[in-house]
């Protein structure tokens, strides 16, 4: 991570006391911090500061930190800059409202320090200084309207599954969701319960499988789609490679350096076809990209599983998502909202987090990110490295959901 001088940190808090002792604490740390004791003096600074991170007052005369968080929003050069709120009372209700107008995170007052600093680190861990640099690395918003584009009309599926094997896409809300994670251990949850399963990494933009999973064949998908169209559909089953029991792998290896794999939407039905068996599960790592080659093989799945996490970036891009797949898989198709809870630290009721998205949640998985490490660090997926978990239970709980007739 940067250093904390490079960062610039603006507080807004009509409490003068509180105000002085945020602001002492970042100071401490090294952070370049402003304040602000109204929320018109704070959108003023954040205007002509362009800072790096706000941090915002929920309960405010005149402007509360709701309205803040709106009005900061509105502003195009602010449109992803991190915002926690501080709030004397954790209600969902009030926390899903300043994810709605805009706020990243919550802290509770009165908030420890140790809390408030471990909380301003991990939201600008991944993110370069504005001081330091032009350009912002992550814009999800944006990214969320260029996924889902303009169209609407239903998907139509080509192939009837009932007898020929069962197909499950799983696709992330956002970067970081978790949908790799869960296509890898759902995939071995159904093939440690004796079920043929074979896991496809179709996210042709990253393609993390083989890495999670240290697998050194660099063939695979690259392979099969940079030969004739007419080949695939044994080249398929030639660079399919069994992983365990029951558990086979076609992988993609994506290289930053080199132009994507080429797939068209009309391709996708050739390619799946020789991956689709009676009594098979097909489970398919779609990323995050809702492209219109990830939309043609929504069209194909039995399920769809949406990964998000419980942040404000995320729940808003999920919500859009979810929305957007409604209206275009086909009636038939399962599309089911799953949370990762990376923090441990979530406190949003299931309740208040599907109103929200107006979607129903089929689980919301803990995954202590001491564990995820080390299940990475393995190679291994974490149902097994640690199958008595509380995520790797859900997990197995949802693969046999996605058998039950």
């Amino acid at each position: 991570m940067t250093s904390p001088i490079a960062y610039k940190i603006l507080v807004i808090d009509d409490h003068p006391e509180t105000l002085s002792i945020i602001q002492r604490v970042l100071q401490q740390q090294g952070y370049n911090v402003l304040g602000a004791r109204s929320g018109f003096r704070g959108l003023s600074l954040a205007e002509s500061e362009n800072p790096d991170m706000v941090l915002v007052d929920g309960m405010m005369p005149e402007m509360d930190g709701w309205e803040v968080c709106r009005r900061l929003r509105a502003m195009p050069k602010l449109t992803d800059m991190p915002i926690i709120m501080f709030t004397a009372v954790d209600e969902a209700e009030q926390k899903l409202a300043g994810f709605d107008a805009g706020a990243d995170d919550y802290l509770t007052k009165p908030t420890e320090p140790a809390e408030l600093l471990e909380r301003v680190k991990m939201m600008l861990e991944d993110r370069s200084p504005k001081a330091a640099a032009e350009t912002r690395l992550h814009k999800p918003l944006p990214e969320a309207n260029k996924r889902i584009g303009d169209t609407s009309a239903p998907l139509t599926r080509t192939v009837t599954f009932s007898s020929a094997g069962s197909v499950t896409a799983v696709l992330g809300a956002r970067g970081g969701a978790g949908a790799t994670t869960l296509a890898i251990n759902l995939a071995s949850s159904l093939a440690s319960s004796g079920q043929a399963t074979t896991l496809l990494d179709l996210d042709l933009i990253q393609g993390h499988v083989a890495l999670y999973l240290s697998q050194k064949h660099q063939n695979g998908l690259n392979n099969v789609l940079n030969q004739p169209e007419s080949q695939w559909s044994q080249l398929v089953k030639l660079e399919t490679v069994n992983y365990a029991d029951n558990f086979d792998l076609l992988l993609t290896h994506t290289q930053l350096a080199e132009p994507p794999l080429p797939l068209q939407p009309e391709q996708t039905l050739n390619l799946l076809q020789p991956l689709i068996q009676p009594n098979h599960q097909l489970i398919i790592d779609c990323g995050h990209q809702l492209t219109a080659v990830v939309e043609s093989v929504l069209a194909q799945a039995n399920q769809i599983l949406v990964c998000l996490r419980p942040e404000r970036v995320a729940l808003a891009n999920a919500r859009q998502l979810l929305e957007h797949l409604h209206e275009i898989a086909p009636e038939e198709t399962a599309v089911r909202a799953i949370i990762f809870d990376f923090s441990g630290q979530m406190a949003i009721p299931h309740q208040a987090l599907e109103k929200f998205l107006n979607h129903p949640l089929t689980a919301i998985l803990p995954m202590p990110p001491a564990e995820m490490n080390q299940a990475v660090n393995k190679s291994i997926p974490l149902v097994q490295l640690n199958p008595h978990a509380k995520a790797a239970i859900l997990i197995r709980q949802i693969a046999q959901k996605l058998v039950q007739p």
